[in-house]
């Protein structure tokens, strides 16, 4: 599928230190990508990370899922056992709710989804406490 040059379009990474990327072991690729997605953090997502750490919840932002699929969320909020992603305008929302559905079915963790623009104008409700 030939994405072109929008606004969705991911590069390859190539090679590292002469090795092909899918050719590297499977932590070494988890790392490089977890990495590469933190680097390209939304203003959206900023923003939800200061505000989750402003009112002291515990969060991992980008955390990886091997099971049922490779899958790295947004954020994860343990304690809440609870997955929040923030979506841009690349999203498919159809093939998303698919996905979303069976990760919660076999993982047990509910999923909530934002848009950016949700975050951005402070216009979202956490599903727990008083926020």
């Amino acid at each position: 599928m030939d994405f072109g040059d929008g606004p969705c379009y991911k590069s390859s990474v190539g090679t590292v230190r002469g090795v092909q990327f899918g050719r590297l072991p499977f932590a070494a690729r988890h790392s490089i990508y977890k990495a590469q997605l933190k680097k390209q953090t939304t203003p959206a997502e900023h923003a939800f990370c200061c505000h989750l750490a402003s009112r002291g919840i515990t969060y991992r932002f980008q955390q990886g899922f091997y099971s049922p699929y490779y899958r790295i969320v947004d954020f994860y909020l343990p304690e809440q056992n609870l997955i929040i992603e923030i979506d841009g305008p690349c999203h498919d929302p159809e093939k998303d709710r698919k996905r979303d559905e069976w990760f919660t079915s076999v993982r047990d963790i509910p999923i909530l989804r934002l848009t950016n623009e949700q975050v951005t104008s402070g216009e979202f409700r956490l599903p727990f406490g008083a926020l």
